[in-house]
């Protein structure tokens, strides 16, 4: 018994199943305290907002793992079955669809409770974006100095990744349009007592006593 239990501890499972909710839950609080801080945003509007850039996120993922298998297959001229093409095709139709359905969701929550998630998520793609781009440019350049030139499709990768880093790049350009319509992120969290109290006027009943 105490070997099944201690075996049981020590199973790399049991340490993914316990860590990877625990740090899950520390990203929803870490994403709620600055939403509920930043504007007067209801809890439950925050969450949906947090769900709907995560299904957002996956349905990227989805559409990169069913998009980029196809594009490297043309240009490396290597051919698939017709049944892995429509798998392929099967997996970006699912995540265009979830991304679709959980951005026109997100596009009629409030503003101010989708403020934050909306700046992180749109930031988080877009530092992808480019560092993608970056380490394409350079494993492309690297590979023409270290002279590894010679396996036939080396160039695919590399320039498939730079054109889908410079592509998510390119998306994610701009400010965040909803973040400009609500209050400044920053003048929200600094504390009450360092803001500008407002000018009390006298009453009207000072007045005519005076």
């Amino acid at each position: 018994m105490v070997s099944l239990v201690a075996g049981l501890l020590s199973s790399p499972a049991l340490a993914y199943g316990v860590l990877v909710p625990l740090v899950l839950v520390q990203l929803f609080a870490l994403l709620f305290i600055p939403s509920m801080l930043a504007a007067p945003a209801k809890a439950r509007a925050v969450g949906d907002a947090i769900h709907c850039y995560c299904i957002q996120s996956f349905g990227i993922m989805l559409m990169t793992a069913g998009s980029l298998p196809t594009v490297y297959s043309v240009l490396a001229g290597i051919s698939y079955t017709g049944g892995t093409y429509f798998g392929l095709l099967l997996i970006f139709a699912a995540g265009g669809g979830l991304f679709l359905w959980q951005d026109q969701r997100a596009s009629s929550l409030d503003p101010a409770a989708r403020a934050v998630p909306g700046s992180i998520f749109l930031l988080t793609f877009r530092i992808l974006g480019q560092i993608t781009l970056v380490l394409a440019l350079l494993s492309f350049l690297l590979s023409i100095t270290m002279g590894s030139t010679d396996l036939l499709g080396w160039w695919v990768m590399p320039v498939l990744m730079a054109v889908y880093g410079g592509l998510i790049s390119w998306c994610t350009r701009g400010p965040t349009t909803w973040v400009s319509t609500t209050h400044a992120v920053g003048s929200m969290l600094k504390p009450v007592a360092s803001r500008p109290a407002k000018a009390q006027t006298p009453s009207k009943t000072a007045k005519r006593r005076r």
